[in-house]
C-alpha cells in the first residue's frame, strides 16, 4: 500500500496542479470577456447619449414638424387627422393556382 501511495500521490499532485492552472486561466478568460462586455456597453451607452444630445441641438435651430397641423401665415388653422385620406378598397377573391 505504501508503494502505490507513492507511485500515485506525485501524479495526482501534478494533477492537481494542473487544473488549478487550467482553471485560473479559463477563469481570466472569462473576467477579461465580462470586463469587455460591460466596457462595451458603457461605451455604446455614452455614445447614444452623445447623438441624442446632438440630435437635440440640431434640432432647436429648425421649428418642429408636425404633418397634421396645416398651418396658415404661422397660425394654427386647423388639426387635419392623417387618415381621413384612406381609400378602402373591396374585399376580392385572388386564385391561388
Amino acid at each position: 500500500m505504501k508503494n502505490k501511495l507513492r507511485f500515485i500521490l506525485p501524479r495526482l499532485i501534478v494533477l492537481t496542479a494542473i487544473a488549478g492552472l487550467a482553471t485560473l486561466l479559463i477563469g481570466t478568460i472569462f473576467k477579461l470577456l465580462l470586463f469587455g462586455t460591460v466596457l462595451f456597453g458603457i461605451v455604446t451607452f455614452a455614445a447614444a447619449r452623445m447623438r441624442t444630445r446632438d440630435r437635440r441641438a440640431f434640432q432647436m435651430d429648425t421649428p418642429p414638424v408636425r404633418p397634421n397641423v396645416q398651418r396658415h401665415y404661422e397660425t394654427v388653422v386647423a388639426i387635419v387627422p392623417l387618415n381621413a385620406k384612406r381609400r378602402y378598397k373591396k374585399a376580392t377573391i385572388v386564385p391561388v393556382y
